[in-house]
């Protein structure tokens, strides 16, 4: 791997000392970077891709609100005093975009012209979403990236439009130098990436993330591993000589890229493809994802620290083949804890858990969280389960790669705790 020459200071975040050491790790905490002359690449959460053009910038992305007025102070002390005259989103996620009123205030304090904001045309509906449902998007986000509950990102951020939106792409021109935006559907169906074909520089927003892709998130809305293979093969052909990725570090060398590009396209369209074929021979979701023969993740971009590959494929079920399991008894089904308190009436609850530590000690974990998942809803009251359940939750976050599984499994972990700690009935 070949990153681009550290040149600049730091951005030393504040927000970045509270992440888990594997986060940071994804995100990519580190220096801000001359890429090429006139292109810098200012590491965040969500990375900002510069282009310093004759008597103007152009911003990819703007990294999230907390981020952007340190995102400005490196830009300005290190690099370019240039009036930041377009910001193009890459799409419209909170970490990428939400730092825009930072930027357009800054302008605006120096008396330049206010930034025009351009992204591709769904990013404004998604913008409605996220405020529709900001309550529902601060819950999930505490699961999935085990956030404090007090924590709002969703319902405290300031969501700044686009001035410009495209459909299928459209060219605009800085400081006199022409640049490409790109549609694609991945990660997002909103998804804009940057051509720079005077100086063969690629801003992938997340269609490139140092990650086994983004296209299996269980907390979110629908993904499109197809497409984003697709999107993956065009970037390819292009040939780039850099590569600044939505998250991670810079990639340079064509070659490198070449095949960063690739074998990401191939992993993707490998696991939909064969979820495709297993659908076609009439089978369902678990079986599919019983039989697909899962490719290797064993490329640095392809380690699966955040999504995980299971995700993807329940994924692209989804999307061609809804949400009907097979079993007529889930077509109009008792709630969970009906049937969990029938099964232990008829049992017992100790039997169960007695299996389910059976299947611990044999190191089934999986397993025995369905089995203690019985008793601790059909017998609320049973401490033995909800201590069991916290403990095998504990040991799976522990031994877990994927971000988003381990946020669930540490949710599970103080669901139990508090539980436990809440007076008895």
């Amino acid at each position: 791997m070949t990153d681009s020459p550290t040149l600049g200071k730091p951005l030393d975040f504040a927000s970045a000392q509270s992440l888990p050491p594997e986060q940071a790790a994804f995100f990519h905490l580190g220096p801000s970077a001359t890429v090429a002359e006139g292109v810098v690449f200012l590491s965040a959460m969500a990375n900002v891709s510069v282009f310093i053009c004759e008597g103007g910038i152009l911003l990819v992305d703007t990294a999230i609100t907390q981020q952007a007025p340190r995102v400005v102070e490196d830009l300005r002390k290190n690099y370019s005093q240039a009036p930041v005259e377009a910001i193009v989103y890459t799409h419209g996620h909170i970490d990428h975009v939400t730092g825009a009123q930072a930027i357009i205030d800054h302008s605006q304090s120096r008396g330049d012209r206010r930034p025009r904001v351009i992204a591709h045309r769904d990013v404004a509906p998604r913008f409605d979403r996220y405020r529709m449902l900001a309550a529902q998007n601060d819950h999930i986000n505490q699961i999935q990236f085990a956030m404090p509950p007090g924590m709002k990102p969703f319902s405290n951020a300031t969501w700044t439009y686009p001035d410009i939106a495209h459909d299928r792409g459209m060219d605009i021109t800085v400081g006199g130098e022409v640049f490409e935006l790109h549609h694609s559907r991945g990660e997002t169906d909103d998804e804009t990436w940057v051509w720079c074909p005077g100086r063969r520089v690629l801003c992938t927003g997340d269609t490139f993330v140092w990650s086994s892709p983004n296209a299996g998130n269980p907390y979110k809305v629908q993904r499109y591993a197809k497409d984003w293979a697709d999107a993956l093969q065009q970037m390819a052909a292009l040939k780039p000589l850099h590569l600044l990725p939505g998250h991670g570090p810079v990639l340079s060398g064509e070659g490198r890229i070449e095949e960063a590009l690739l074998s990401t396209a191939h992993f993707l369209r490998s696991i939909h493809d064969q979820v495709v074929e297993l659908m076609n021979e009439g089978k369902w979701l678990e079986d599919v994802l019983r039989d697909i023969r899962w490719p290797a993740t064993d490329k640095p971009w392809l380690q699966p620290i955040y999504d995980h590959p299971h995700f993807i494929a329940r994924n692209v079920y989804r999307l061609y083949g809804g949400w009907y399991d097979g079993d007529p008894a889930s077509i109009l089904p008792a709630h969970s804890e009906e049937i969990a308190a029938a099964l232990v009436a008829a049992t017992g609850a100790a039997p169960i858990l007695v299996r389910a530590r059976k299947l611990r000690d044999e190191g089934d974990l999986q397993l025995a969280c369905h089995l203690v998942d019985f008793v601790r809803k059909g017998e609320p009251g049973n401490r033995d389960a909800w201590e069991l359940w916290r403990d095998l939750f504990a040991a799976r976050a522990a031994g877990e790669s994927s971000l988003m599984a381990r946020g669930a499994f540490l949710a599970a972990v103080r669901e139990a705790e508090a539980h436990l700690a809440s007076p008895g009935p």
